[in-house]
């Protein structure tokens, strides 16, 4: 992994899953420019220097270095996220690189990015795609890795997308750390409320991520602003943050948005929300999505890989079309009953207790280790 923190989804699964081998007997050694929040007592860090930017000389450079230290070593298991090396026998996937790069030609027409960072993220994506080629396609004689797609939209993009051959495959999805991310209590929720400009009974629906455009923010704005009394509380930022807040004022629903940027408190402001809105164009599966549900946030939200696995609708969510009118129709039915709210929160919660944890996660990725050797 080229950089590991809690603040990124794939990065945190590594963190995650790495602390937890590691507590479980394992020998866990990380190839990574730069580490954040790791045990690493536990887990032993081999830095991989380069340039961090642009994000194509930041991933090729890297690719390069690991490649050539870890032919030095013979390790039981080299596992890699997405195509970071040519030398992992065990692959998780958080997105298939050509689909990725497809649905962000279609969502960015609107982006107000500068050419600089419009082409290198181009050129980023055309070289991921290039070495995860070189990695997913099986050849007559090379014993193929073990694939762990997190969703079963992202295996079937795997399979659609490369020749795979007789390469085992086992989905392994992303999870939440329920410790963190739980209900809150009525006094939490309204001490956050207050210090965020929200009422006790304000409506307030979630969303959180980057890269606005493919999750969809501009819906989920206009779907907000159908509704007089919705409010929407925005967590994470964009480079194109100004274009949405432009948005938000020309729809009249500027008071109603609040734009929180990255936030050292998203457990806390997921679970003061009512609801979690997430009209996403495309995702492998949202770490927010389950984090929400895990806070007992009932799910709204485009029909996705991820999604698909996890919302049961009428039991931890509904799924929209990624059109205002009806999001706002499903928000308003959420918002006017509270029960409802409440036993979506309550399934979405058990449903992450069962299936969602990094423990289930690791133990998934163990069972797949055996596959690999």
């Amino acid at each position: 992994m080229i950089n590991c923190n809690r603040r990124d989804g794939s990065a945190r699964a590594v963190n995650e899953v790495a602390e937890i081998l590691a507590r479980r007997g394992h020998d866990v050694h990380l190839y990574a420019r730069k580490v954040e929040d790791l045990d690493l007592q536990a887990v032993r860090w081999h830095r991989v220097p380069g340039p961090g930017w642009p994000e194509v000389a930041d991933f090729a450079s890297y690719h390069f270095a690991v490649n050539r230290l870890l032919a030095r070593h013979d390790y039981d298991i080299v596992h890699s996220i997405g195509c970071n090396t040519l030398r992992a026998n065990v692959v998780t996937i958080q997105n298939i690189q050509p689909v990725k790069m497809r649905v962000l030609e279609n969502t960015a027409s609107g982006e107000r990015v500068s050419f600089a960072r419009r082409m290198t993220r181009r050129l980023y994506l055309k070289a991921t795609c290039r070495a995860e080629a070189d990695l997913y396609t099986w050849r007559e004689g090379k014993k193929p890795p073990v694939f762990l797609p997190v969703s079963r939209g992202v295996e079937r993009e795997l399979r659609d997308t490369y020749a795979i051959g007789p390469a085992p495959v086992r989905i392994v999805p992303n999870a939440a750390d329920i410790r963190v991310f739980h209900p809150t209590t009525a006094e939490e929720r309204g001490k956050w409320r207050a210090e965020n400009g929200f009422q006790p009974d304000d409506k307030v629906a979630v969303f959180s991520g980057g890269e606005w455009s493919r999750k969809g923010l501009e819906t989920a704005i206009r779907a907000v602003a159908l509704l007089p009394d919705a409010n929407l509380f925005v967590a994470g930022d964009d480079p194109d943050r100004g274009r949405f807040q432009e948005l938000a004022r020309s729809v009249g629903a500027a008071h109603r948005i609040r734009f929180g940027g990255f936030r050292n408190d998203i457990p806390t402001a997921l679970a003061a929300g009512d609801v979690f809105l997430f009209p996403s164009h495309y995702e492998a599966f949202s770490l927010a999505t389950i984090e929400a549900a895990a806070c007992g946030l009932p799910i709204v939200a485009t029909r996705i890989n991820g999604t698909e696995d996890f919302i049961e609708p009428g039991q931890t969510g509904f799924f929209v079309d990624s059109d205002p009118q009806g999001i706002a129709g499903q928000l308003a039915i959420l918002f006017e009953d509270s029960n409802l709210r409440e036993r979506l929160g309550r399934n979405a919660r058990e449903v992450v207790e069962k299936n969602y944890t990094w423990e289930h996660v690791a133990s998934l990725t163990e069972e797949a280790y055996e596959l690999a050797r």
